[in-house]
């Protein structure tokens, strides 16, 4: 993982053939824009990516995955994000300016409490004022489905 500061705000850069990301902590919001596909054959390595964005989110409190520039990203990989988001005390916010089938998808699995989205990293860091922490009110995923 590559690291670099400018302006105040600290990036780390994470390069995979098939996906890249990279992490910038703001005051307001923890930035984490990934690139490429996230499929099986790299699940493990989404896995320590969002890991590692929220090992690195400062004092804000809100981690922004922006994904306008991934191709393909697999519900296994919508449903790491959600696990995330509901059993860490981060808000978490998607980004994903046309609307596609992972919006899709977060909306008919019931998961926008855990992931709203937004079409740009401006409207998702200004919600970041107005958005509750998640509530571990119930579990996800229910305790009956099998994860890898």
């Amino acid at each position: 993982m590559n690291t670099h500061s400018s302006d105040g705000d600290k990036t780390l850069r994470v390069e995979d053939p098939e996906l890249c990301a990279e992490v910038t902590l703001h005051h307001t919001a923890t930035v984490l824009h990934v690139h490429g596909e996230i499929d099986a054959c790299n699940l493990l390595e989404w896995r320590a990516i969002l890991d590692d964005a929220i090992a690195a989110e400062g004092q804000s409190g809100h981690l922004v995955i922006d994904i306008r520039d991934v191709t393909f990203m697999s519900c296994r990989a919508i449903l790491d994000m959600a696990t995330r988001a509901q059993q860490c005390e981060l808000r978490m916010s998607v980004v994903n300016p046309v609307p596609s089938v992972t919006d899709r998808i977060i909306i008919a699995a019931g998961l926008t409490e855990w992931l709203p989205v937004y079409a740009s990293r401006t409207e998702a860091m200004a919600a970041a004022r107005t958005l509750p922490l998640q509530q571990s009110v119930r579990t996800f995923p229910p305790a009956s489905w099998t994860t890898m």
